[in-house]
């Protein structure tokens, strides 16, 4: 099983037969346009894959802000038919520019398109957007 651990909100583990591919330290120095030399360590990193399908599995949380975060474990992104990066906003600066099509995804988390997945307290009823108005 892969993913799931965070917490509740973020969704379950995804089961499956999983290889391992590599075993890399994950420091890697952003060299795009954002936060540019700045060195990131993401912990102890893992490449798995399943089928046709490889997942980068890191020990700490890192914001997908430039390709060096695959190219780091052996990934060149340039030569991926398709990337799957889970962020509202951060992957832009990096996959946009790459990206032929992009496809937004409604997932479980903190960052959800529909704010009425959400469970509130205390919140005075009706306010917008969590009611038709």
């Amino acid at each position: 099983e892969v993913g799931g651990k965070a917490d509740g909100l973020h969704g379950g583990s995804v089961r499956a037969r999983w290889e391992v591919v590599g075993l890399y330290d994950g420091r890697f120095q952003y060299k795009g346009s954002y936060m540019t030399g700045l060195w990131v360590d993401m912990g102890p990193t893992a490449v798995v894959r399943s089928g046709g399908v490889r997942v980068v599995l890191t020990t700490r949380k890192t914001m997908p802000f430039d390709l060096e975060q695959l190219r780091c474990v052996g990934i060149e992104p340039d030569k991926c038919k398709i990337i799957v990066v889970k962020s509202a906003i951060a992957w832009r600066a990096a996959y946009g520019p790459i990206a032929r099509k992009v496809i937004y995804v409604d997932t479980p988390g903190l960052c959800r398109a529909d704010l009425r997945t959400f469970q509130y307290r205390r919140v005075r009823r009706p306010i917008f957007p969590l009611d038709d108005m």
